[in-house]
């Protein structure tokens, strides 16, 4: 059996530095945490127990035990420590084997990584405070994609429910992403299996109305209903829905002030959009600013009030919109990153920067649509020679 007990005491060294609260001891051929609890009945009463991990007492066992004194540590900062969560039910109607078991499981794990994800987050701001809060529960929908909670978690679990979901897809991307981090959190081994199933994810373009359509409905909407600003300044500036109850117009209107929202652990920070096309500015009577909804400073911004907003706006498009395909708000913007693509006044780099995401993601959304134009151009080139 491996000696690791110059290790135990480097490791107690280091939580004992950081004032974590908990020490790691050696039961026979297991490690255990050892820290001042709340007594299991529930009352308030602190004694220091012993909590067993399942962890062998080895280097391997060893390194997964210090994650779970972190964790540890942290519920109990954060006042959110369980007992459920670690031990279902008093040791002595348990058997060593239930207990090591029943702090393993998916409830158990997706509980640790939760209090350690949110200890991670900077919550000064309104911004920083909603989005923490949408983040979560994306991590939330995707873990609840696993059927049994109690189920003891493993990568051969997480494998077989990310093959529920359609190969290429968001939803396996997002599920696999969730997974990963929750994988390696917990430290399980042959995470190498999960990043296999992985496919990967191309955000597709949908089938779009053409810009005609789209000009029309601007002018026809722009002075019906409360929403007829924001849609008409989408169409010309193709901003992101929940960016568009910041923009105001700049001078002629030409570009226009606006919060880039997609900027994760930051908040909203601002860019220049730019008006395409620009004669439809004054058609629109966009200098004219009317919206339902304001944000005026990053820091400010609330992403469930956004999104609340977002929601009666896109119904508001509903009731109104008649044209050739389906639209939803969101896909405005596709419209003006095609356009912007096809006019040769356009860069690729200085289409990226308005819209406000990454050069890399605009040339692989858009790749059909650079494809045509950059084929379209060197055959008038070939006719010209």
């Amino acid at each position: 059996m491996e000696d690791i007990s110059e290790q135990i005491k480097q490791s107690n060294v280091v939580l004992k530095n950081n004032k974590a609260g908990v020490t790691i001891r050696q039961r026979r051929r297991k490690l255990c945490l050892r820290s001042v609890l709340p007594a299991k009945d529930g009352s308030q009463k602190l004694t220091q127990h012993d909590i067993p991990t399942g962890c062998d007492a080895n280097a391997p066992g060893l390194k997964r035990c210090q994650k779970l004194a972190q964790k540890l540590s942290a519920e109990k900062s954060l006042g959110s420590f369980d007992w459920s969560n670690w031990i279902t039910a008093p040791k002595e109607v348990q058997s060593r084997a239930e207990v090591q078991t029943e702090s393993q499981t998916v409830q158990a794990w997706v509980q640790r990584f939760k209090v350690d994800w949110w200890n991670d987050k900077t919550l000064d701001t309104t911004a920083q405070k909603s989005q923490a809060k949408r983040s979560w529960y994306a991590y939330e929908v995707q873990f609840n994609r696993i059927p049994n909670q109690k189920d003891l978690l493993t990568v051969d679990l997480l494998v077989e429910v990310a093959k529920t979901t359609k190969a290429g897809s968001k939803p396996r991307h997002e599920l696999c992403q969730k997974a990963k981090a929750l994988a390696k959190f917990a430290d399980l081994p042959g995470i190498k299996k999960l990043e296999k199933v992985h496919t990967k994810y191309v955000a597709k373009v949908p089938k779009l109305p053409t810009d005609e359509e789209l000009f029309a409905f601007a002018v026809k909407q722009r002075h019906n209903g409360r929403f007829g600003w924001c849609f008409a300044a989408l169409v010309v500036y193709g901003c992101r829905v929940s960016e568009v109850y910041s923009l105001v117009p700049i001078g002629d209107g030409g570009t226009a002030s606006v919060l880039t929202m997609k900027q994760k652990g930051f908040d909203p920070k601002p860019r220049t959009a730019i008006a395409l096309p620009f004669e439809l500015v004054k058609r629109l009577d966009l200098l004219n600013v009317q919206k339902p909804f304001e944000i005026s400073a990053g820091e400010d911004y609330d992403s469930n009030a956004a999104k609340s907003q977002t929601d009666m706006f896109n119904k508001w498009l509903q009731k109104r919109w008649n044209g050739s395909t389906k639209l939803s708000n969101k896909n405005v913007r596709h419209s003006w990153c095609i356009r912007s693509i096809f006019d040769p006044k356009f860069t690729d780099e200085l289409a990226s920067r308005s819209a406000g995401h990454s050069l890399a993601l605009h040339t692989s959304t858009y790749a059909g649509a650079i494809e045509k134009r950059d084929m379209e151009e060197q055959a008038k080139l070939l006719r010209g020679a």
